[in-house]
């Protein structure tokens, strides 16, 4: 203890000579332990963290699996069928999530996202909620007594924390639910969910390619995952048999709960923190470069204590004092530098990152830092005490009075280390390149519709059981319309189900081709149709107004748009886009044809297609326009309920919201009214990507930093220890520009073979961010070539001032202090 305590002083001692050295060693290794420590809670938070459930483990979401591979939802048939043959499962329920609905009995009206959850779906969650009770079994029934069951944040903020039961209901859909519980803080599923209600209240859709409910279930006890898969793909197997492809269901698939909700953020995160690591390779690599030079120039001061008697055991413990006193101080600062950063990056993230809530510094993360403290001290202090006693005491002694060289092991150790730091400054800066060019071409891809000049307004109305409310709620839409297009400054108005890019659940399902518009009667005749597969195709499903088109700008290809004929009594038509033209009818003129898409909405009455409009980019700038059939709201009205309004004028998006305001709160006063634009819904469409590219470019950018940083140390080194050599040459008839020549070519030969690396590296690395970038090649060698000359050039202009004090070097006051 004893000589622990005694080489702490003499650690602190040796520190306090050199501040500036000691400064800058903690600082480069705070900038690399908080940054990984920062994104080492958020891998632990989202991905490593179980989910907050009994059993986590047990839970599955299960999917129905396509012909062609990819997953989707059940249809009520096939949940049906699975649920009465599976014996895997100790609960199964269906869920629906993300519609925002209008809620009024809090304290003022606002929106809530709404979940229908079936009968078993909080007993697969294992959760009971820490006020009131969940849905009783005549609840859970067609007719049953509306309730609802809240979330903890929405209690506390709109329902003042007030305990159960409530003397006010909460009001929504044109029904006031009775609020009988609240969840724990821990539950959110579907992810961001405020209130559930009992599915059995809906109509069940008897289609089988109706995709409307995602399934979440818990395993039976005793039973595996594999054996629960294959059970699920015999029961796919068989109702495929019996049923045909009216199924749309080739296999089942039963993913792990925390796998669907994290895996899409995966990659992106593992991305990061392996930035973050390289960040720390770096800041390591230079912190040794300083511990190296630092030991060079102690050499004399070291052979001393060695021949008075000091054993290489305590020249490393030495070392390796100083080194922990680093690292831990290091560290310690770079946990509250994490602890900030944490905070930063949850208030820069765009909202898509899943289990956000759960992110923090924790007891793991300072674990963590204090586990990378230790790891680089002892890297640190076994590099530098190695490299310091390669050469004995004698001959330092005898050395020390000409050079404090180091000897060339040294030198070399410390050409490698920036060697190494610039490879891998060049590895980020190249990811952060390739996310930047991505994002360029994102933005200079047309999305199919205008995106300026309009505000986008998202209402839900008062819900209607019948005819009559939903003929009410269309004039309503109607009157809005009306009354906005006669705002000063305003062009066109138009209503459509899902806004591209809004983010809210949009239907897509099958529909069938019809030789006659009655050829379609009742679901049974549907079911009967669809196993013919030259009558069926595939697309997403909108209701939209006349305006709707010319207030986004998308142009009409062919046919005609909606108008004044298309009433609620008159033939039902549609409009489709030209993805589905292509599609469905590749050599036929598609004006004319007659579709029938009642599985959407429950209403039979055939479609004529009317009009083929451009394809617009609906789910997202990244992914490809997907086939789309429009109806007419006025036709349609089972959408009336939810709808948004595009505003288009040339006042700007949002002088447009700010004056359609008073209008809304006009003939809506009970109903909130969501504003935004379509320039902020692009930029939100982009902000995962954005948000990447900024922390990867900040990674790099500090990397570059200290990698130069760490080259121009070496160069000034070299150039101190070699001011011999230049004096001579220099008498020897030199010029300055042939010893500026020779330190920058030695410079340049460093930052060479490290770009070298860092490309090659780059290009082995390429595979990691394939799913990241779009439009772009990983190993797009414009990309590769910019960021190895910036580099470049950037190191020799780092090299540049010591090179120029090589140049200046006096001959005689050299030779004289030789002599």
């Amino acid at each position: 203890m004893d000589t622990l305590h005694g080489g702490l002083r003499q650690a602190l001692r040796s520190l306090r000579r050199s501040p500036g050295f000691a400064f800058s060693c903690i600082l480069m290794l705070a900038v690399g332990i908080g940054a990984s420590t920062a994104l080492f809670s958020v891998v632990e938070g989202v991905l490593l963290r179980p989910l907050p459930y009994p059993r986590p483990e047990r839970l599955l979401q299960v999917s129905q699996r396509a012909a062609d591979g990819h997953l989707m939802q059940f249809s009520d048939p096939n949940f049906e069928d699975v649920q009465a043959q599976s014996r895997s499962f100790g609960a199964l329920a269906q869920v629906a999530g993300g519609a925002s609905v209008a809620v009024t009995g809090t304290d003022e009206p606002t929106f809530a996202t709404l979940a229908l959850a079936s009968r078993d779906f909080f007993r697969a969650f294992a959760v009971q909620p820490v006020r009131g009770r969940l849905f009783d079994a005549d609840e859970q029934r067609a007719g049953g007594a509306p309730v609802v069951v809240v979330n903890h944040a929405f209690w506390r903020r709109h329902l003042g924390a007030q305990p159960l039961p409530l003397s006010r209901t909460l009001t929504f859909d044109g029904r006031a639910h009775t609020v009988v519980g609240v969840m724990p803080e821990a539950f959110d599923y579907p992810v961001g969910t405020q209130l559930w209600v009992p599915r059995e209240l809906e109509p069940r859709l008897p289609s089988r390619t109706a995709h409307n409910w995602r399934v979440v279930g818990r395993l039976a006890d005793g039973v595996s995952l594999e054996a629960a898969r294959a059970e699920l793909t015999g029961i796919a197997r068989g109702l495929l048999a019996q049923y045909g492809q009216d199924t749309r269901m080739h296999d089942i698939a039963g993913v792990p709960l925390h796998e669907s909700l994290v895996g899409r953020a995966r990659p992106t995160l593992f991305v990061l923190l392996g930035a973050a690591a390289f960040l720390l390779l770096v800041a390591g690599a230079n912190v040794t470069n300083l511990l190296l030079a630092r030991a060079a120039t102690r050499r004399r001061e070291l052979a001393i204590h060695v021949a008075l008697g000091a054993g290489p055991g305590a020249l490393v413990r030495q070392f390796l004092t100083e080194s922990l006193l680093l690292s831990l101080t290091g560290g310690a600062l770079g946990a509250l530098l994490a602890a900030w950063g944490v905070h930063a990056l949850l208030a820069a993230e765009p909202g898509n990152l899943p289990r956000v809530g759960e992110v923090e510094v924790n007891a793991t993360a300072l674990l963590f830092a204090l586990g990378l403290s230790l790891l680089l001290a002892l890297g640190l202090g076994l590099v530098t005490a190695l490299r310091a006693a390669r050469q004995g005491p004698w001959a330092t002694l005898v050395q020390g009075a000409r050079t404090q060289a180091g000897g060339g092991g040294a030198e070399r150790t410390r050409r490698a280390l920036v060697v190494g730091q610039l490879a891998l400054a060049l590895v980020l800066l190249v990811g952060a390149a390739l996310l930047a060019r991505s994002l360029a071409r994102l933005l200079a891809l047309d999305p199919g519709y205008r995106t300026e000049d309009v505000a986008v307004l998202s209402l839900v109305l008062p819900s209607a059981e019948d005819e009559a409310g939903r003929l009410r709620n269309v004039r309503m839409q109607e009157h809005l319309i009306s009354r906005l297009s006669a705002l000063p400054g305003v062009r066109a108005v138009g209503a459509v189900s899902n806004f591209p890019l809004e983010g809210s659940p949009a239907g897509d399902g099958t529909f069938l081709v019809l030789n006659r518009p009655d050829e379609v009667k009742n679901f049974e005749d549907f079911g009967r149709l669809v196993h013919e597969p030259a009558r069926t195709g595939s697309a997403d499903y909108r209701v939209a107004s006349e305006g709707y088109f010319r207030a986004l700008g998308i142009p009409l290809v062919r046919g005609r748009l909606f108008d004044a004929r298309d009433t609620s009594e008159a033939p039902h038509v549609a409009v489709i886009s030209e993805s589905l033209a292509r599609a469905r009818w590749p050599d036929e003129d598609p004006l004319g044809k007659l579709i029938q898409f009642g599985n959407m909405d429950g209403d039979l009455r055939a479609f004529t297609v009317v009009g083929v409009v451009a394809d617009v980019r609906d789910a997202g700038l990244d992914e490809e326009p997907k086939p789309t059939l429009y109806g007419c709201s006025r036709q349609r009205l089972r959408a009336s309920e939810r709808f948004h309004l595009a505003v288009h004028g040339p006042a700007g998006s949002t002088a447009l919201a700010t004056a359609a305001r008073p209008v809304l709160r006009e003939l809506a006063p009970e109903l909130p009214v969501r504003m935004r634009t379509v320039e902020s819904l692009l930029a939100g469409a982009l902000a995962q990507r954005r948000f990447s590219f900024l922390l990867l470019g900040a990674f790099g950018a500090v990397a570059l930093l200290l990698s130069v940083a760490g080259l121009a140390a070496v160069v000034s080194y070299a150039v101190a220890q070699r001011t011999k050599e230049f004096g001579i040459r220099f008498a020897l008839g030199a010029t300055a520009g042939d010893v500026l020549g020779l330190v920058l070519r030695q410079a340049a030969l460093l930052a060479g073979v490290g770009v070298a690396l860092g490309v090659l590296g780059a290009v082995g690395l390429s595979r990691v961010l394939a799913g990241l970038v779009y439009g772009v090649s990983t190993t797009d060698p414009l990309v590769l070539g910019a960021v190895a000359l910036l580099l470049l050039g950037v190191a020799l202009l780092a090299s540049w001032l010591p090179a120029r004090r090589a140049a200046r070097v006096d001959p005689m006051t050299v030779l004289r202090a030789e002599a």
